[in-house]
């Protein structure tokens, strides 16, 4: 199967299955099966390419190839670290600057599991094909992160139709786009673990509802939001620099 058919159908059903499971959770009373079907539809990308990969027999050799032990404990660590010092740091400039007390927070135990799902929903479809796919068409190294950062920004419009996202949608956008150049980093240092991507994007929405960072847990309050996309724009500037006088 060609690269472009190959991107078309990711996106289309990407895309469109969230949407289509919006619709009919609109039109369920039961909470179960709504709550399956919000998985389903977190899920959406990795089953895209799921099926993408396996309409061309390329599924088995994708997955073998990027769920190894290969640099394990770098997979793990770094993504770690650079949550937390992150969001930390974020949470703490915020209630230094408005003199608040700095908040932890519990999750409740549906929030638990849809953090924990974070571990499989999406970086198959997102690090694991479309980035190593617009490679291989030939877009450059450091433009491959942005667009699939703006993609995958687009790509949470159903959650911002149920309201399940409270960010401003132009700091979220960015922040995906910023954010996408770390998960690019990451898999480039451990020689394309996507363990290190599912650990980072776990990390992230776990320390974001313990941190208190959504403007939701703030009183509506965007700053520490605000300051927590700041400091991933420094990082990801940092990775393009660092990248550049690398290659040259």
């Amino acid at each position: 199967m060609k690269e472009r058919k190959k991107l078309t159908i990711f996106i289309l059903i990407a895309f469109l299955l969230p949407l289509i499971l919006v619709i009919v959770q609109s039109s369920l009373t039961n909470a179960c099966i709504s709550f399956v079907l919000f998985g389903i539809q977190a899920a959406s990308p990795t089953i895209s390419a799921a099926i993408v990969l396996g309409l061309s027999k390329e599924l088995y050799s994708t997955v073998a190839g990027e769920l190894r032990q290969k640099n394990l404990i770098k997979a793990v660590a770094y993504p770690v670290i650079i949550t937390c010092l992150t969001m930390v740091l974020s949470k703490a400039i915020y209630c230094f600057c408005f003199s608040t007390e700095f908040e932890i927070c519990q999750l409740s135990i549906t929030q638990f599991f849809v953090v924990m799902w974070a571990l499989i929903a999406e970086e198959f479809g997102w690090r694991g094909f479309l980035e190593p796919l617009l490679s291989s068409m030939g877009v450059h190294r450091l433009l491959t992160p942005c667009i699939v950062g703006i993609i995958w920004s687009l790509w949470h419009y159903h959650y911002f139709l149920q309201n399940k996202i409270d960010a401003p949608i132009l700091w979220f956008a960015i922040g995906c786009i910023a954010e996408s150049y770390i998960y690019s980093y990451l898999m480039r240092v451990t020689g394309g673990n996507l363990l290190s991507a599912m650990i980072y994007h776990f990390m992230w929405n776990l320390m974001l509802n313990i941190v208190a960072i959504s403007p939701s847990k703030n009183n509506g309050i965007i700053w520490p939001y605000v300051i927590l996309t700041m400091l991933e724009c420094m990082i990801a500037s940092y990775i393009i620099i660092r990248a550049r006088i690398d290659k040259s």
